[in-house]
């Protein structure tokens, strides 16, 4: 089993410090003048967002709707991250009713808020819109961090909701490049989220790129599961390397991985892919040794692959036994016995 050396975690060059003053007057600079002026404002903004009187009436205000620029929403959020529904619904009138445009920053700090609350539905569906904005993944995934460091964040859930998101939208290679970057970051993501992106590069053919993730997850200490293993197993066959797809399952039921027949079906299927249909035969025969069960997908999946090596009589076995277990055959399994055979009337002769 490969395993890949891991990237080296990135330095943290979010954090400046800051040049000193080296100014001896006491008098307040124009700066600190500015800090002021903005802590006052936030402060009424807040005080509007969680009072009575109606949003619509206040930011008409020409003293509140002049003034307001994207960093005070920013900030009149981070106050307001205890109630996220709160700071969504002013996120949205001023999205809606005073066409405000919103910083990344803004959006981001609301996504990590209703994560922490478990509002996943808004979370993503906002962070859609901000997909929206065509930024590449780098800048979304840095936007998320420094909100998530900003607001000192337990879960890391957003960072995971970015990758389903990019699976969702087929920009798989997108969810690619943020799992990277989290891992950089010391930041690993839900074992479910990592299935998704590996399934959804299984869809989209990068089965290489699926091999390549699984050693880096295996690698930084990740336990995989069996839907990972299927995915990895599923790649192998594509590649037609079925011999090492055949040490994956070894390694996953020597870490006591229960795998489910699923995993098994795709091995058979690259097998008899591949015109090894016995070696997939034996594999269906111990399948009772490990607590599993052949299906009706394991069944028609062999007995097409004996119709490929012309081994028609063999595959009959195999409906017959199939029937026998209440399983209904597929109907290209019954039309590739019935060709090889030479029509359904001898078919029918040898079933029973």
């Amino acid at each position: 089993m490969k395993i890949t050396r891991p990237h080296r975690p990135l330095t943290n060059s979010l954090i400046h410090s800051k040049p000193r003053n080296l100014c001896s007057s006491s008098k307040p600079t124009s700066q600190d003048n500015d800090e002021n002026d903005d802590s006052h404002f936030v402060s009424s903004l807040t005080d509007v967002l969680r009072g009575k009187q109606s949003w619509k009436v206040a930011f008409n205000d020409p003293f509140i709707s002049i003034a307001l620029k994207p960093h005070h929403v920013e900030k009149v959020l981070i106050q307001n991250v205890r109630n996220p529904r709160l700071a969504l619904r002013f996120f949205n009138f001023l999205g809606l009713h005073k066409s405000f445009n919103h910083s990344t920053a803004s959006f981001c700090i609301l996504i990590h808020a209703l994560v922490q609350s478990n509002l996943f539905w808004p979370a993503s569906s906002l962070l859609q819109t901000l997909l929206l904005r065509g930024l590449n993944p780098n800048e979304v995934f840095q936007s998320l961090l420094n909100c998530h460091r900003k607001l000192n964040c337990s879960s890391s859930l957003g960072f995971d909701l970015l990758v389903q998101n990019y699976v969702q939208n087929k920009r798989v290679l997108d969810g690619v490049v943020v799992v990277r970057l989290m891992r950089e970051c010391e930041i690993l993501a839900e074992v479910r989220t990592l299935n998704a992106l590996l399934n959804g590069l299984v869809r989209f053919r990068h089965f290489n790129m699926v091999l390549q993730l699984f050693d880096e997850f295996v690698n930084v200490g990740l336990w995989p599961d069996a839907y990972m293993y299927t995915a990895v197993v599923r790649s192998l066959c594509e590649l037609k390397d079925v011999h090492k797809a055949k040490e994956v399952i070894q390694y996953a039921e020597s870490n006591k991985c229960e795998l489910s027949v699923v995993t098994y079906n795709v091995l058979i299927h690259g097998l008899c892919k591949c015109q090894r249909a016995w070696e997939a035969v034996e594999i269906k025969n111990l399948l009772g040794q490990k607590g599993l069960k052949a299906d009706m997908v394991t069944y028609c999946t062999l007995v097409l692959g004996l119709c490929k090596v012309q081994e028609f009589e063999v595959g009959v076995e195999l409906m017959n036994e199939m029937i026998g277990l209440g399983l209904v055959p597929s109907e290209a399994a019954l039309s590739g016995l019935m060709e090889g055979l030479g029509g359904r009337g001898r078919l029918k002769m040898l079933l029973i």
